[in-house]
């Protein structure tokens, strides 16, 4: 019997002794290999807070440039300010802070395995500035089991759910979807005319820009304005006099392009010659092919950002004032600033933290800053409430800024 107890006992201590070990092998894997931490500032990001559980992990996914070229430094900076700014503040997270993570993941293969790490690291966010192929994998592995994903882009992505038309429950994004275009050449083109018509052209060929064009002239409608939609055969044709003519007959101020660049060029061109004062616009984003079409209109998501020279200022001075560094991309720095105080106020409001109520609580921050914009994010959507575009009018061979509309995330299709 005593020999019975005495290989019990060892057997016991054996399981004890491998659990350990193992725990310890875990461990050293988790903050050496999982988050695969980015130098910044010359060393490794510190890990010491969340070693001893008084900081909460979030993955940054980094930039297609990587995190050494000029964006990736900015994106790097924007997301410490933002994490410096917490540390300094009385309470913080109910006394805890965050470390954002800078992680070396550049191929999406790679990310299943890192995400389970990351979940069981507890890490409740992870803020997305990767490609397309990066952020589909992302989707594919979060939407509905978390951690929560805030994209910096989002155009191309679609968020909700396509079976109840509701946001996947762990997927944020920054940018609204590529059709919030048509609600903003909409904004346009109600600021510009008076009693007159707008003609939409698109191409029948091509699903995405004839709901594009469908959802433009409805915004119009539902606003009082005429509108009119031109399906054409675009891809085999380079002529639009015809419908041009007719459209001018119609009464029209002005006529917008859901065509390709070339197209929407022979729209210009057609319009210009025939000497009428129409105003053209084209719903892509620009392209140098369009640089000598003088008169013609864009809208754009990015530039009301590349354009805020007192915004980009407000945003090198901060990190000026922290770091003693200058910015290589303050846009970029912008965005990043924007989503890690996006993430902190999820922290901050989701009570007894955990990957549902972090989530929740993101659907439903505000008082997010993007230069000179503050977000509250509509739940929903998953994306800001609201959103500035600029208007772009080319002129000398330049894409010039001459006003601004606004757009809502609610009224936006995916």
């Amino acid at each position: 019997m005593a020999g019975v107890r005495s290989s019990r006992a060892g057997s016991c201590v054996y399981v004890a002794w491998r659990a350990c070990f193992c725990g310890l092998l875990v461990f050293f894997a988790f903050f050496t290999c999982a988050a695969a931490a980015a130098p910044f500032g010359g060393g490794e990001t510190d890990l010491s807070g969340v070693k001893a559980g008084w900081a909460w992990p979030v993955i940054v996914i980094q930039p297609p440039e990587g995190w050494d070229s000029p964006s990736g430094e900015s994106i790097k900076y924007g997301f410490r300010t933002a994490e410096r700014e917490i540390s300094f503040s009385r309470e913080a997270i109910g006394g805890f802070e965050v470390t954002f993570m800078f992680s070396s993941v550049a191929n999406p293969a790679e990310l299943s395995q890192r995400v389970e790490m990351w979940r069981s690291m507890k890490s409740y966010a992870i803020l997305s500035f990767g490609d397309d192929e990066m952020n589909l994998e992302l989707k594919r592995l979060c939407a509905e089991r978390g951690p929560s994903v805030i994209f910096a882009g989002g155009e191309n992505m679609a968020i909700k759910n396509p079976v109840n038309g509701l946001p996947f429950p762990y997927l944020f994004a920054l940018d609204y979807p590529y059709f919030a275009r048509a609600n903003a050449l909409a904004g346009f083109a109600m600021q510009s005319v008076s009693g007159q018509s707008v003609v939409i052209m698109t191409d029948r060929l091509s699903e995405k820009l004839a709901r594009g064009a469908d959802k433009n002239a409805d915004v119009l409608r539902q606003d009082g304005v005429s509108a009119h939609v031109y399906f054409l055969p675009a891809m085999v044709q380079n002529r639009f006099n015809a419908q041009v003519q007719e459209a001018v007959s119609s009464g029209a101020g002005v006529i917008t392009s859901w065509l390709d660049s070339l197209s929407t060029l022979s729209v210009w061109r057609t319009v210009m010659l025939a000497g009428e004062d129409v105003t053209v616009c084209f719903s892509g984003a620009k392209n140098n092919i369009l640089l000598d079409a003088n008169g013609l209109v864009l809208v754009d998501k990015d530039d009301i950002l590349n354009f805020n020279d007192e915004g980009k200022h407000v945003m090198d001075v901060k990190v000026r004032d922290l770091f003693g560094k200058a910015l290589g991309d303050p846009v970029a720095a912008a965005k990043a600033y924007a989503l890690g105080k996006w993430a902190i106020n999820g922290f901050v409001n989701a009570g007894v933290i955990s990957a549902p109520s972090v989530a929740k609580a993101l659907s439903a921050a505000d008082s997010i800053p993007l230069m000179d914009e503050t977000l509250s994010i509509d739940p929903r959507s998953n994306r800001p409430k609201s959103r500035k575009f600029s208007v772009l009018k080319v002129g000398e061979r330049a894409y010039n800024p001459v006003s601004s509309v606004d757009v809502y995330s609610v009224e936006v299709i995916e």
